[in-house]
């Protein structure tokens, strides 16, 4: 059996790293939301109504989306992340709510 050098070692290590980032890039890629999908799932939350005012962050490689939802006499503020998941979510009567 051959040995494997310190070179050998390292450049297997550095080839580990490379294809482990490769792969959270394109897991980051497929598993998140963009501002279509984020809206239905904050209209979802709210049981639907009208989107009065949204706001888009980018964090890194992904977005971070806040709207604020009226419907009927009820507001809603929700923040959805950037794989999907509701972050914050505040509700409220009446008029509450900035926009």
């Amino acid at each position: 059996m051959k040995k494997i050098g310190k070179k050998g070692i390292i450049g297997i290590c550095a080839g580990v790293v490379v294809l482990v980032a490769v792969v959270v890039v394109i897991a980051i890629m497929v598993f998140r939301v963009d501002a279509v999908r984020a809206q239905n799932i904050a209209l979802s939350q709210t049981g639907g109504g009208e989107i009065v005012s949204q706001e888009i962050s980018r964090e890194g490689l992904w977005n971070e989306y806040s709207y604020t939802i009226v419907n009927g006499d009820k507001w809603y503020e929700i923040e959805i992340g950037g794989f999907g998941s509701v972050e914050d979510f505040e509700s409220g009567t009446g008029n509450g709510y900035m926009y």
